[in-house]
């Protein structure tokens, strides 16, 4: 499954690194463009995946498996794993209707609950924090513009925005 998976990875990132090219505007000569630390990032995740894929091909052969051998889908779909990637799909379907700040909260509880973090109130106080401390580094150091949402949500963070000191 590891296989399959990081081959699927690396065809998914290979397209993506294109695609951020073709969508992004044009650099200009004092600027790096939109598209280059998504895909500096997208380059360094080839590079890992490339690596797992080695890694995963010596340890196979070397015990003696098949590099398919006992792929189990049923429990693929059962895993944290699965559950963790729907999570990461529900994140991106939601972060343009409800913004950063909401989506990103919700993540992180998601996340936090699937990895076993069943304490309610420090779930909720982590995740905040660490909404606020990616917020305030993408927003506030690196100057990114972060969704904002639509309607009530668009004005929440316009007024998130307005008391936060960057």
């Amino acid at each position: 499954m590891d296989l399959i998976f990081s081959i699927g990875l690396l065809l998914g990132s290979i397209y993506l690194f294109f695609l951020v090219g073709a969508e992004s505007p044009a650099a200009s000569a004092t600027e790096l463009g939109a598209s280059f630390w998504p895909r500096i990032i997208l380059v360094l995740l080839m590079i890992l995946v490339v690596v797992n894929i080695i890694n995963y091909i010596k340890t196979a052969k070397a015990e003696g498996n098949s590099l398919v051998e006992g792929v189990d889908m049923i429990g693929f779909f059962k895993s944290k794993l699965f559950i963790g990637i729907i999570i990461v799909f529900a994140m991106a379907l939601l972060l343009p209707y409800i913004g950063f700040i909401p989506s990103c909260f919700l993540f992180l509880m998601a996340y936090g609950m699937l990895l076993g973090d069943h304490k309610i109130p420090l779930a909720v106080i982590r995740s905040i924090i660490l909404t606020l401390i990616i917020y305030a580094i993408f927003q506030g150091a690196l100057d990114i513009m972060l969704a904002r949402g639509t309607g009530v949500f668009r004005d929440f963070a316009l007024f998130f925005e307005g008391i936060l000191p960057f």
